[in-house]
């Protein structure tokens, strides 16, 4: 009788055990697939839209001569380029960075579901990457959405992206 009960209670070990490994194994495999799927944001008809604006709309600066100011576009190439505002005798990159940022802020108070941005453009040549600009304000509690443009300079092109983030 002795026998019976430890062998009785070496299967009930061994079933745990297996038991155990499985639950295991199955909690690995979720976490890999967890871990391995990208958090992508989605891309958004109306954050294309509102890039698009943006990048069409003139400035005030002229890199060339004073009455052709430049588009945002054109600034940030001419930022790439590390080209100077002719009229205001400032850097395209100093320039483009604070009025973009102000144009920002005013998206940000007129369009009150946009609690966060973040835009950046980078300079892609050869498979290099090569940051110009980054800029954002605001903390996320909700959900992304973004857009992005191709914009070709040089050699290269330039990849600038807009994320908001609304409640």
């Amino acid at each position: 009788m002795g026998k019976i009960k430890n062998n009785r209670g070496q299967q009930e070990m061994v079933g745990f055990v297996l038991i155990v490994v499985i639950v295991m194994v199955a909690l690995m495999v979720f976490l890999v697939i967890s871990l391995r799927t990208d958090k992508e944001i989605p891309d958004s008809v109306e954050v294309e839209n509102m890039l698009d604006v943006l990048m069409k709309k003139t400035t005030g600066c002229a890199i060339v001569f004073e009455p052709q100011y430049d588009s945002y576009e054109d600034l940030i190439k001419s930022c790439q380029e590390n080209k100077r505002c002719s009229n205001l005798d400032k850097m395209a990159c100093d320039y483009l960075k604070e009025n973009l940022r102000n144009e920002m802020e005013i998206v940000m108070g007129t369009e009150s579901v946009i609690n966060s941005y973040n835009i950046e453009a980078n300079y892609v040549f050869d498979e290099e990457l090569e940051n110009i600009f980054s800029l954002g304000s605001g903390n996320c509690s909700g959900s992304l959405s973004g857009a992005q443009r191709i914009i070709s300079s040089g050699g290269g092109k330039i990849l600038v992206r807009l994320i908001l983030c609304k409640d």
